[in-house]
């Protein structure tokens, strides 16, 4: 969605809210349901700030046990739309829009792929997979052995016995 900021630069407007949904399916494979934009572009003594939330529901797999599950993502980002910047070490903080009108879907999408989490955990205290026959370590308990200790390290073994 591009939305036309002529009016909040020149002042005829002070708030521009929007709301929209897209289907980034194609981009990540975990969300098949459609993400929903919500936010506003507010001009503050000639200074336009850009704040939104992107939310969506996303479909995922246990980085320890492997059960599918899925989680609502919630994604905040606030930035200042300029013209042009001087700096280009600037850049994480401001949103270059050389137009009058600004895509906020594509940045909307970028901001939500970034925001997710490096490691998908179906609850903090996931147990996971038993390392040796598979089983779900959250589900049943192991009937595996426990390996016997190296002759040479049982002393060390004995220390943390006591």
């Amino acid at each position: 969605m591009r939305i036309n900021i002529k009016p909040l630069r020149d002042g005829s407007l002070t708030r521009k809210e929007f709301e929209f949904t897209t289907l980034i399916s194609d981009t990540e494979p975990s969300v098949i349901e459609p993400v929903t934009i919500s936010g506003e572009i507010v001009n503050r003594a000639d200074v336009l700030l850009l704040s939104m939330t992107i939310e969506g529901v996303r479909n995922l797999a246990c980085d320890r046990c492997a059960k599918e599950f899925s989680r609502l993502v919630s994604v905040p980002f606030e930035a200042c739309v300029v013209d042009h910047l001087d700096n280009e070490d600037e850049e994480d903080d401001f949103i270059v829009c050389d137009g009058d009108e600004l895509d906020i879907e594509e940045l909307a999408v970028s901001m939500f792929i970034l925001g997710f989490d490096s490691k998908n955990l179906c609850s903090e205290d996931c147990k996971g997979l038993c390392q040796k026959c598979g089983a779900n370590l959250n589900e049943q308990a192991c009937s595996c052995k426990e390996e016997s200790i190296d002759p040479r390290l049982e002393i060390l073994a004995q220390l943390l016995d006591e």
